[in-house]
């Protein structure tokens, strides 16, 4: 049996966190894929995730028309304690639980709220009394026809090989 490697370690391999990798390159272009292929360092990831938090905070930014400055304001303070916690990372596996930590937090403001205070309970079920978030805001994605009419397009083109 192989021995398993420590998971703070960096390998000069093309396999290693290759969905994280392919991911990047769809969303910041061929020259991060090109960085972090196989002999990317911890500075190399550290640079790549701090442009994809800029990114993620410019995207919210100029595609939410609607929201309330108390949602910005959350945005802005995970966004930016997710940029700290990445910037003293000491591993690439504390880089990636601080980054993951942080996309946790913003999926839940995105939804509706980020529920705290559970910390106190044993375990939080998994109910929809429990998990509807609505209780501060309701969030509502609108489609209008010409924005219809483009994601019909992606979809073509995403089916079409």
């Amino acid at each position: 049996m192989k021995e398993l490697l420590p998971t703070d370690e960096l390998r000069y391999d093309l396999s290693q966190f290759y969905s994280l990798k392919a991911v990047l390159e769809e969303l910041l272009g061929h020259r991060v894929y090109l960085r972090l292929k196989e002999t990317a360092t911890l500075p190399d990831w550290k640079d790549v995730i701090q442009k994809l938090l800029r990114a993620i905070k410019l995207a919210i930014e100029s595609t939410v028309d609607i929201a309330d400055d108390d949602w910005f304001a959350e945005i802005g303070s995970i966004l930016e304690l997710g940029k700290t916690q990445i910037a003293e990372s000491k591993t690439i596996t504390d880089l990636f639980a601080c980054l993951s930590a942080t996309l946790a937090q913003l999926v839940f403001l995105q939804i509706g709220f980020l529920p705290l205070g559970r910390q106190q309970k044993e375990t939080i079920p998994l109910t929809k009394e429990r998990w509807t978030l609505t209780s501060v805001r309701t969030v509502q994605y609108v489609q209008n026809n010409k924005q219809r009419h483009t994601a019909q397009g992606l979809r073509k083109k995403r089916i079409t090989p």
